[in-house]
């Protein structure tokens, strides 16, 4: 639908105004009295007629055994207030743990004999995505260099609350390029999985020597999103392929070379002009 500007206001200080289809003014039973809550996504401008927080409720007893994979889920999906109905306190204590480890924000503010609230008691800032995006690279590759099962345990749990933090923010702020949404979302879920593989290496083997030839993939990997150079794109990709065929006896090395090898295709998707 296009709509024609209409300037309004002194020359040197004017603004421009666009009318509202008058079938989505009745829809929303909008007049002049309300307010519309206007969001700028990077070239678009999206309009909501009534910005609400999101709301879920969840009975406990129904995924008792999958929290940790419902609650996360429901974070990172942008639900701003959950209403857990409980039947026994025995998984509470699993609950705050939960939030604990992984969800940033939010917290428990509300408890009845039959009810759990969580809430969002912080508001996600789109300025913030990008530093932490870079934190979270970082992280990794402190993780592949960590000397300890313990280091890698405490630094893999901090780069899966920070991931969830980005793709929540994604999915309820956006990005400026509004159409990589999907892209930082898909190579945020990447480098959660490099991650786990990172964690499962260091509990599974002491030779670190076996890390040598991935861990400097992954610098590279880290460096060309932030400078990216086709000749260096081209090079370094190519050797996750080779190093994952050469690997196949390696079975956490083998899928951190694979997982990199799609790192490197998201991150020329997101630098290709």
């Amino acid at each position: 639908m296009e709509k024609r500007l209409t300037r309004q206001g002194p020359r040197g200080r004017q603004s421009f105004t666009i009318t509202l289809p008058i079938e989505w003014v009745k829809q929303h039973h909008l007049d002049e009295k309300r307010m519309v809550d206007l969001c700028v996504v990077g070239n678009e401008i999206v309009l909501f007629s009534e910005k609400k927080d999101a709301r879920a409720a969840v009975k406990i007893k129904d995924y008792a055994d999958t929290l940790i994979k419902v609650l996360p889920s429901m974070y990172r999906a942008g639900v701003d207030e959950v209403c857990l109905t409980i039947d026994t306190f025995d998984k509470l204590g699993a609950v705050q743990d939960i939030i604990d480890k992984y969800l940033i924000g939010y917290e428990v503010v509300a408890q009845t004999k039959q009810q759990v609230v969580i809430k969002d008691i912080t508001k996600e800032s789109d300025e913030d995505f990008m530093v932490i995006f870079r934190r979270i690279f970082l992280l990794l590759l402190e993780l592949a260099d960590a000397i300890s099962y313990e280091q890698a345990s405490s630094i893999d749990k901090t780069i899966d609350k920070l991931i969830n933090y980005c793709q929540r923010t994604l999915i309820k702020k956006g990005h400026p390029e509004y159409e990589k949404v999907p892209l930082y979302y898909l190579l945020l879920d990447r480098l959660e999985k490099l991650g786990d593989e990172y964690h499962y290496f260091h509990e599974s083997s002491n030779d670190r020597s076996e890390l040598k030839e991935v861990n400097n993939l992954l610098r590279h990997a880290y460096e060309l999103f932030y400078k990216f150079d086709a000749a260096a794109f081209n090079k370094y990709c190519l050797a996750t392929h080779t190093l994952r065929k050469s690997r196949k006896n390696s079975l956490h090395v083998n899928n951190i070379a694979r997982i990199l090898n799609s790192v490197y295709g998201d991150i020329f998707a997101l630098k290709c002009k």
